[in-house]
């Protein structure tokens, strides 16, 4: 069985707001965050006006970058790489700043064009959501980078609209729409562009954030978020009000005290995108420039990141992996398509199978609170490649893994469709029957089979195996033929 192996790979971003380490492990064609440390230096201060960098934003930055050289000395990290955006690309004392911050590091700093900001956003895009198609686009504290996805390759762009290249309007809504609105009319790639639009940064997180908060949205977790037009709209008016209404800055204080500032400049910024693009929501990324500069340095294969992100976060071991692959195998044939759970029947099928993949990740959990344990992890766990109601589905379905009747939280029955839900109940009571009859063992569930028949669910297995069809086993049989509305047998073949 080929199994990939762990790999680590460092990213240090010298952006216009902030300095950025993150650490990553990889793993096939997963990317997992295992180490972020960020310093707001500011490099971008000022800069629309002198044309330079702030003076206190390269202190700071170079201080940050000899902390992040012995960090990643300190870790073992050996594969690595530092990269500048606009801040850097656009000032007069870029290229110095380059020089002082790659002899910090004791290696060449990458400066990155606009293109190639662009582009590398659309890769770590592209790796960690499934199949986007429409616009990403990657706000950063001077600038936007747009980047067509999931269709013909395009030129990426880059406008000077980012919160520190507008501060000088920041104060007045009205122009700062206006010289927003004339910037994006300039856009080929927004004017082309078809499908969701891909937010990108962490201004947009934070806007995303709000939205969470103002819709009163359960699951607090930005990757894979959909957000409307409506939804946006009534968050940007508040970021707006906030400027003259102390009630509202408190409200998005709370949320992000250093971002509070300049969030309405983001928030304008994406309501006057859906203005004038044709594009049919928001999706929120949490992966971008960094993770596309992580496929690139690793020269990482793109396929779906969801069964090796599994694997990754839970650290399955190879005879959980085997059990997961069998698993699915095992249950599969018990499945009849649902055409209107995910789209189709493929996008139904890696959802299950990743669900399966997590069937015996909570083997070390206390029994008493296992069940509510695996949920929360699943539900939770930073894997990509899926969206919010696929991530519920798996969710539940391994709450009832665990438990036969899990129930889960009232806030998060919405989550999820009924045809959803009872789908993930049917896989997470087939996985209770397939995990105590095998004893959690992939070989064992190789030689078994289940197959429906007429109204009858039946359970095959090999006669060397007989004796493993316990009372437990029948009373599961039972339990997840009923889900299924069928009946149930045993068969010795």
């Amino acid at each position: 069985m080929s199994i990939p192996q762990p790999r680590q790979a460092g990213i240090i971003d010298i952006g216009s707001n902030s300095v950025r380490l993150v650490i990553f492990d990889v793993l096939g064609a997963s990317i997992l965050q295992s180490f972020n440390e960020k310093v707001m230096a500011g490099l971008g201060e000022g800069l629309t006006r002198t044309g330079r960098l702030s003076p206190a934003g390269v202190e700071a930055a170079l201080g940050a970058l000899a902390r992040f050289r012995a960090i990643l000395k300190a870790l073992n990290v050996e594969t690595w790489q530092a990269v500048a955006t606009a801040a850097v690309r656009a000032a007069e004392d870029g290229a110095d700043f380059v020089k002082q911050a790659s002899k910090v590091l004791g290696r060449p700093v990458r400066l990155l064009s606009g293109a190639d900001e662009a582009r590398l956003s659309a890769r770590g895009v592209e790796i960690n959501l499934y199949k986007p198609v429409g616009l990403i686009g990657d706000l950063g504290g001077s600038s936007l980078e747009f980047q067509g996805i999931g269709g013909a390759p395009g030129e990426g762009e880059s406008l000077m609209i980012g919160p520190l290249a507008l501060a000088d309007v920041a104060g007045e809504p009205k122009e700062l729409r206006k010289r927003i609105r004339e910037a994006l009319k300039t856009s080929v790639a927004l004017a082309d562009a078809k499908g969701r639009f891909y937010a990108v940064g962490g201004a947009w997180r934070a806007f995303a954030r709000l939205v969470m908060e103002l819709e009163r949205y359960p699951l607090q977790v930005l990757q894979g978020y959909q957000i409307n037009e409506g939804q946006v709209a009534r968050a940007a008016k508040l970021t707006v009000d906030a400027l003259t209404n102390a009630s509202a800055r408190t409200q998005i204080e709370a949320l992000d005290r250093k971002r509070a500032r300049l969030l309405h400049v983001a928030a304008i910024t994406i309501e006057e995108i859906l203005t004038i693009g044709k594009l049919d929501g928001v999706t929120i990324s949490a992966a971008g420039v960094r993770e596309g500069v992580v496929q690139e340095l690793m020269n990482m294969r793109a396929d779906d990141p969801l069964t090796d992100g599994v694997i990754a976060y839970t650290r399955l071991d190879i005879n959980q992996i085997a059990f997961g692959r069998a698993l699915h195998e095992f249950i599969a044939p018990a499945l009849l398509p649902e055409p209107d759970l995910f789209g189709s029947p493929a996008a139904d099928i890696r959802i299950e199978k990743a669900a399966c993949m997590m069937a015996d990740s909570a083997g070390r959990f206390h029994p008493d609170h296992r069940a509510e344990m695996a949920y929360d992890q699943a539900l939770r766990a930073p894997y990509c490649g899926i969206s919010h109601p696929e991530r519920a589905l798996i969710a539940y379905a391994i709450g009832c893994r665990y438990e036969k009747d899990f129930k889960r939280p009232t806030e998060h029955i919405g989550l999820t469709s009924e045809a959803q839900a009872d789908r993930a109940r049917q896989v997470g009571l087939l996985m209770r029957l397939g995990a105590v009859f095998s004893g959690r063992s992939g070989p064992i569930l190789k030689r078994a089979a289940l197959r429906r028949v007429g109204d009858t669910l039946e359970l095959l297995v090999d006669p060397r195996d007989k004796l493993l069809i316990s009372e437990t086993v029948e009373r599961r049989l039972a339990q997840a033929a009923g889900q299924l509305r069928l009946k149930s047998r045993t068969s010795v073949r």
